[in-house]
């Protein structure tokens, strides 16, 4: 037996989460925040980093991140969970409640590593496609809660790489459908300011997952959280490994909420941005662009996406390829950077089209 033979066949089926990365001046590929954190922050983080000594572990169970996430989430320390990015929670919540055969269910096109991860831990999952609209098609959810009978049941709010969102009253509704747990994913709440957290103390099946890489600027140091009924979130934690998140980025996660006002400037800003750079790319012939409550925004073209993001790439203009999710064969996605990166997207994608037009 080789070592490849030791690796799960359904593991060795699926293609691992894959990025491009052409050479590029301007970066609007990964709904990253354009803004960098400020000076002064960084300058409270690293302060607080040269006062404790390096050699030592982390605080166990980031107890103090959990209690300034729950003030700023609304709900209770006990039920707050922090990790590396919110797909560790992901991770951590599929790890400890499935079991081979169990099923679990997604509306694709969707974020990938909810049936990446899935099928890694031996998950049958399921699939209920968006409306030929790109929205959420709630009653085929409702249908397929009833006959499948998921174990977990990931559902993005707003949806990545769509951009479509979900109001807190169809949430209800599908939770009161579904027999196992209710993953709603809400990385880019900030921008959609739709939260189903207040119905977390009526359903116990309920997680709600947020990160700080989208609205905080924390991409680079992998910070996201969890909040569940206190019970399940016990659970859960089984499935994190022990001081999970080093210390420096529960500081900048810590410092970065309590800069919130500033940073809220920034997302109302990036919001702004996003509702221009629609306006703009539906005005340019060929182009059909998705409304997004996320910061970033979907669109097609008449041409084969991956010619338009080459020729993009060559322009030095980065953008995200998603023509291989299923639906989206014709479609790239933009973030919502700022205004002068935007207007160089705008008249990079014009010259591409205006190019291939005369192909």
């Amino acid at each position: 037996m080789s070592g490849l033979d030791c690796i799960k066949i359904s593991v060795r089926g699926i293609k691992g989460y894959t990025l491009e990365r052409p050479a590029y001046e301007v970066k609007l590929d990964q709904n990253e925040n354009p803004f960098d954190l400020p000076e002064e922050l960084k300058a409270e983080v690293l302060e607080e980093a040269m006062k404790r000594p390096w050699g030592r572990y982390p605080e166990f169970g980031n107890e103090a991140l959990r209690k300034d996430l729950a003030e700023y989430a609304g709900w209770m320390p006990e039920g707050v969970l922090a990790g590396n990015g919110s797909n560790e929670m992901i991770s951590a919540l599929l790890a400890v409640s499935v079991e081979p055969g169990d099923r679990v269910l997604i509306s694709e096109p969707t974020f990938t590593v909810y049936r990446l991860l899935g099928t890694v831990m031996g998950a049958e999952v399921i699939s209920v496609p968006l409306r030929l609209d790109l929205t959420y098609d709630l009653p085929a959810l409702k249908e397929a809660l009833k006959r499948h009978r998921p174990k977990v049941f990931f559902l993005a709010n707003p949806n990545n790489p769509t951009g479509c969102g979900i109001d807190p009253e169809d949430v209800e509704e599908l939770l009161s459908c579904c027999p196992g747990l209710f993953v709603l994913d809400e990385a880019y709440y900030e921008f959609s300011g739709k939260t189903a957290q207040p119905l977390l103390l009526r359903y116990d099946n309920l997680i709600v997952l947020r990160t700080f890489s989208k609205a905080f600027g924390l991409a680079g140091l992998r910070v996201g959280y969890l909040l569940a009924q206190p019970d399940l979130a016990s659970e859960i934690a089984k499935g994190l490994i022990p001081y999970n998140l080093n210390f420096f980025s529960q500081t900048a996660a810590r410092k970065a909420l309590s800069w919130w006002p500033l940073l809220k400037e920034r997302v109302e800003y990036i919001k702004a941005q996003r509702d221009t750079l629609f306006r703009e790319l539906k005005a340019i012939r060929g182009v059909r662009v998705r409304p997004s409550e996320a910061n970033f925004l979907l669109f097609e073209t008449p041409y084969n996406p991956k010619r338009v993001f080459r020729r993009l790439a060559e322009r030095g203009v980065l953008v995200r390829d998603v023509s291989g999710y299923p639906m989206l064969s014709r479609a790239l996605r933009v973030t919502v950077g700022r205004e002068e990166e935007n207007e160089r997207f705008l008249r990079a994608l014009r010259e591409v089209l205006e190019e291939l037009r005369s192909t």
